[in-house]
């Protein structure tokens, strides 16, 4: 077989920490696994023009210089949203009995687990 290669994401991360290391410059490094992202429908047109939409955001944001936004969308625009806005106005955590967490299965087609939430009935 092929020789397993190591992660770029892991090298891309280290490439950074030495560089900002060497410039005596502080530099924090999240990383979210996207293999641990998993949806339960597959994708369709809609969440094509979505990616897409929100991807070029990023990009236009990243090569006019900004740092530290998402990109989202608002009243159905896109928009770049600074993060300490997102972090200050994000609850803690999710309640699993809320009707947040009820919109997220409803929108992902996500059957409701009575072990997890009994009060809610399938249909």
């Amino acid at each position: 077989g092929n020789e397993a290669l190591a992660s770029p994401c892991e090298f891309l991360i280290d490439y950074l920490k030495k560089h900002f290391k060497s410039k005596g410059k502080p530099v924090t490094i999240k990383y979210h696994d996207p293999s641990y992202m998993i949806r339960s429908v597959p994708a369709n047109a809609s969440d094509n023009v979505l990616c897409v939409v929100l991807a070029q955001n990023a990009v236009h944001g990243a090569m006019a210089g900004y740092t530290g936004f998402t990109s989202g969308i608002v009243n159905n625009r896109s928009v770049m949203i600074p993060m300490p806005v997102i972090m200050a106005t994000s609850p803690s955590f999710l309640n699993p009995k809320g009707r947040t967490w009820s919109r997220v299965l409803a929108a992902t087609q996500q059957p409701v687990s009575k072990g997890l939430h009994g009060f809610m009935q399938s249909s």
